[in-house]
């Protein structure tokens, strides 16, 4: 099917048009090759923002429009929303994985023309601020996570995504036509019922996430280049699990804003892992799921925006 990606800017305008904000876009080249498209929004101290699996940096809308005194680089990463996909092709083994995931920070940064920055992350995008925080520490000043990130021990993984394991499986998924009922059945899946339900996940959000997963090559793209990472028995592949050794590299000041029934990884999960960081503050945020900041707009903002200014 055709892609139309007018019709996708047209839905993502549409929603900044309806928080009142039109971030500044432009693109930036990765030394690595490649360019990628970044949203910026506010004056101050830069803040870079990692998006999750299949989705664009559109999605910290919300959180980035209520933040104040602070600059939100919001990243499509490679492959994602309006950035080219990742330059040599798919990533084809784990181990090419967490290469890539090593280096990406630190890229950009360096396209971004910033020495340091405070990192903010969730999900898929937790294993890039967390491995390439973990590669390059004096590059980031401080790190955010909200909710569960891939790296972490899980609870359940979404049946989509195991199936999305199934030799054959892949290429059938990224050239069905994605209707709005489907894109709404798997953000439910991955954790965002509760968003949906309160309205907190309006029409123009879902609007924009079809339009996304319908229009673009996001998807496509994010399967492609995330080979193994879930089976369809076992899961999570656990050997992409942070270990202590890497974890222990994160020295810099870090904040988890954690949904208490995030189902890919809730407060026990949380509650173990937060403390084999260093120098971690673990906030549960009650009745949140997988997307605090949507659930809970108001308890994110104002901790995001204390650990940010502290």
């Amino acid at each position: 099917m055709a892609k139309d990606l007018d019709r996708y800017r047209e839905a993502e305008l549409r929603l900044w048009a309806k928080l009142g904000v039109t971030p500044v876009n432009r693109r930036v080249r990765l030394a690595s090759g490649g360019e990628v498209r970044v949203q910026e929004i506010g004056e101050g101290a830069p803040v870079v923002f990692i998006h999750g699996g299949s989705i664009a940096g559109t999605s910290w809308c919300q959180l980035a429009a209520s933040l104040e005194g602070v600059r939100c680089i919001l990243v499509d990463r490679p492959g994602c929303g309006l950035s080219n996909p990742i330059v040599g092709g798919p990533l084809l083994d784990l181990a090419s994985v967490e290469a890539y995931a090593d280096r990406l920070l630190s890229d950009l940064l360096d396209a971004l023309e910033l020495e340091r920055a405070m990192v903010c992350a969730t999900s898929y995008g937790g294993l890039f601020a967390f491995r390439g925080a973990a590669a390059a520490p004096e590059r980031v000043e401080k790190l955010i996570e909200y909710s569960w990130l891939m790296g972490a021990p899980t609870e359940s993984v979404p049946f989509s995504a195991r199936m999305a394991g199934v030799p054959g499986m892949q290429a059938l998924m990224t050239r069905v036509p994605m209707t709005r009922g489907m894109v709404k059945g798997a953000l439910r899946q991955f954790g965002l019922g509760r968003a949906i339900d309160s309205g907190a996940f309006d029409d123009d959000m879902l609007d924009w996430a079809h339009a996304l997963l319908r229009q673009t090559d996001t998807l496509a793209n994010d399967i492609r280049s995330s080979p193994k990472v879930i089976t369809p028995i076992k899961g999570f592949n656990t050997d992409l699990l942070l270990t202590d050794d890497l974890l222990s590299k994160l020295t810099m000041p870090v904040l988890f804003l954690w949904g208490e029934d995030d189902p890919n990884g809730g407060a026990a999960i949380a509650r173990e892992f937060a403390p084999r960081l260093p120098n971690a503050e673990l906030v549960i945020v009650p009745g949140a799921e997988h997307a605090p900041w949507i659930d809970d707009l108001e308890t994110c903002v104002s901790r995001t925006q204390a650990f940010l200014a502290a």
